[in-house]
């Protein structure tokens, strides 16, 4: 078999045949890599017949639109479709809002239908002889903060929403915390509040508590949510009682850290009461009973699948511990149209009801937490995390196997920060699933994300573009670079943008493709200016100098706070023989000089352990920087030296864990709290 001809159709099918490591030298793919790679992607090369009909396949140019019905545009730009008509012909459009039109068609491209460009956005429909095609209208960019705000500039906080500690959270924080901390940023000034993922997770194993692996990010983890925002407060405090829980949550509640192993049968087991007793006759005619109701007569196949999955996945672990993943569970339950899985779902209809239950109570939580926010003020509220994919052991890639790349990983090649590149062991949509479908499941996760807030940021936003991909089993240098059509996401993004009325953050860090920032800007996207990554040779970046249409941070759950930087907690024991306490001695200086050079400080630069003044330069030098939006993550806030999150590490480091000291709606209260925030802007009241 020849490789030049497998480089040819991997090429062609959009997998980059060698990529330029850290060095600069440029290095090949391995015909293995990339023969998995194709695999995936049902362009099978593992003969010379094979090659050659994935080779024809991909050069027939069998258009998307035309198969799945489905194309996309921007508002003044024209239209082409690949149907042919005669010029002149009448075609009849049907807007997203209702209104029908009459357009004359002129003869495009090798005769394909050339239309007059949309004037307004939105999901438009083509009605022609040959079927509907759906033209997908996106504005010119996504709505932007300074849209909301008439260019004025504006803050906002992020927290991670398990750090938060609120009444009867049971240990974990939930989206009532978020709304009591959100009520309280508003009131000094803030316009938006960013939290963790919220993404299902696995409900029968605690253990797998890492927002960025979802086993799916259609559907919520329910640990999240509160039962007292959407159910009488009587009733929840009553179930408790009965449960005998109270001593236990409040134990729990307590704890400095998450106690993910013990706190979520605890939690599960009261949200299984709570559901028991919503179903009582003496709640028949409640409000609540009758919104549940009309919830789940109205549950959408998507959602009976996750149920489905959540039941399935209990069952199958409580039956055989080493069965985690779906693909390990008997054949007839790997798949989800299967007649036993009909079955399974029939016999354990009371456990489906129960996890549509826990979506709707999340779903409604969500939607009281934003609420919360904008009745005190912000114009953004709620700011959505969306990981960049899910587990492939999930809901997610059980339910919808032809959406995802089964056998591939998402990962990152090797830098200087990690010389082994890395693995996250995510699995993500097909390119040529994803076109076969008309962008449905890229669709269905942006308003899934989008439903109760008024932002998301995507998490290594890089992927619209190119995501590293690693075959099962293979080493993460052993992947390739994936091209994705970034033109179609985008315009997808921008579009769900503008119907949501929602801002979109890019977490645009690390080595990123030439012009790729610029490209962001264009879309409405807002990258991250990190000040700890805004540094030249010898100094940082002058806050003048930074993009305004970025969002500006001091730092990110990734990376120790500024105070814990500045003592140096991140630095444990080290055998390589590199000075790293000198070293930051040096980027201590470095970073004060800095403040220095803006006119921030004055004298000499603190101790190590006098950690306060640095916080506030730190805020001061992001304050002063041209940036539309601030984001202060609530650690920088306090001032306190926890990390949520150390990559390259799993048990070694607490992450996903920490818990913030006090309630959450009494965080902001310290004066010294309050003057960091005043940094930022001014306050609008105090609740």
């Amino acid at each position: 078999m020849s490789d030049e001809t497998l480089r040819v159709l991997a090429s062609k099918a959009g997998i980059s045949p060698a990529w330029t490591d850290q060095k600069g030298d440029e290095r090949e793919v391995s015909a293995d890599s990339l023969r998995a790679i194709l695999a995936a992607f049902g362009l099978p090369a593992d003969g010379d017949a094979a090659l050659r009909n994935s080779l024809s396949l991909i050069e027939s140019g069998l258009s998307g639109a035309a198969a799945s019905g489905f194309t996309t545009a921007r508002v003044g730009q024209p239209v082409t479709l690949p149907v042919t008509v005669a010029s002149g012909a009448k075609i009849e459009i049907t807007l997203e809002s209702g209104n029908r039109h009459i357009v004359s068609a002129d003869e495009g491209y090798e005769g394909a239908l050339a239309l007059p460009a949309f004037a307004e956005p939105g999901y438009h429909t083509v009605h022609t002889q040959e079927g509907d095609i759906t033209v997908a209208t996106a504005p010119e960019r996504c709505i932007t903060f300074a849209d909301l705000t008439a260019g004025r500039g504006g803050f906002g906080l992020a927290a991670q929403l398990y750090s938060l500690r609120s009444a009867g959270d049971g240990g974990i924080g939930n989206l009532g915390g978020a709304a009591e901390l959100g009520r309280k940023a508003a009131a000094r000034g803030a316009d938006a509040l960013a939290i963790s993922p919220i993404h299902a997770l696995y409900g029968a194993d605690p253990g797998r508590f890492s927002p960025y692996s979802p086993s799916t990010r259609l559907f919520y983890n329910p640990l999240h949510a509160d039962p007292a925002a959407v159910l009488p407060e009587e009733l929840v405090r009553d179930t408790i009682a009965k449960l005998g829980f109270a001593d236990e949550m409040a134990r729990l509640s307590a704890l400095p850290q998450v106690d993910w192993i013990n706190a979520t049968p605890l939690r599960e087991k009261l949200l299984r009461a709570l559901f028991t007793a919503l179903r009582e006759p003496a709640l028949a005619d409640a409000p609540f009973r009758a919104d549940f109701e009309q919830y789940r007569s109205g549950a959408s196949s998507l959602l009976r699948g996750h149920a489905t999955f959540e039941a399935l996945h209990a069952a199958e672990l409580a039956r055989n511990p080493a069965a985690w993943s779906w693909r390990d569970w008997p054949s007839a339950y790997r798949d989800p149209d299967s007649p036993e899985v009909s079955a399974f779902a029939a016999g354990h209809a009371g456990e489906i009801d129960f996890q549509i239950f826990l979506q709707w109570l999340t779903g409604r939580s969500y939607g009281v937490a934003q609420q919360a926010c904008r009745d005190a003020g912000m114009r953004v509220g709620l700011i959505a995390d969306l990981a960049i994919g899910m587990d492939g052991a999930g809901s997610h890639a059980w339910s919808r196997q032809d959406e995802v790349l089964g056998g591939l990983s998402i990962g990152a090649p090797p830098d200087y920060y990690s010389a082994d590149g890395q693995n996250w062991g995510l699995t993500t949509f097909s390119p040529r699933g994803l076109a076969a479908s008309g962008f449905a499941p890229f669709i269905e996760t942006l308003r899934a994300s989008l439903r109760h807030v008024g932002g998301i940021r995507i998490d290594h936003v890089m992927g619209m573009s190119r995501l590293w991909l690693v075959p099962a089993g293979a080493s993460a240098i052993e992947g390739a670079y994936v091209a994705f059509p970034s033109e179609t996401l985008f315009r997808l993004i921008a579009l769900e943008s503008w119907r949501h009325k929602a801002i979109v953050i890019g977490e645009d860090l690390g080595t990123l493709p030439y012009g790729f920032r610029d490209y962001l800007r264009q879309q409405g996207v807002a990258g991250l200016r990190v000040l700890r990554f805004e540094k030249t040779e010898h100094s940082y970046v002058p806050p003048h100098e930074w993009d305004a249409g970025a969002v500006a941070l001091t730092t990110t759950h990734d990376l120790p706070p500024t105070a814990g930087w500045w003592a140096g907690s991140d630095l444990g024991p080290s055998d390589d023989g590199v000075d790293h306490e000198g070293l930051r001695a040096w980027d201590r200086g470095v970073l004060w000089g800095s403040f220095q050079n803006a006119g921030l400080v004055q004298g000499e630069r603190p101790a190590p352990d006098d950690t306060d003044p640095v916080v506030d330069a730190a805020i001061r030098y992001v304050a002063a920087t041209p940036c539309t939006m601030k984001m202060l993550p609530i650690e920088d806030a306090l001032g306190i030296r926890t990390q949520p999150n150390v990559p390259g590490t799993t048990t070694e480091k607490p992450n996903w864990r920490h818990r913030l000291e006090g309630e959450a709606g009494a965080l902001l209260d310290d004066p010294k709290v309050q003057a960091r925030l005043a940094l930022l802007g001014p306050a609008r009241g105090v609740s």
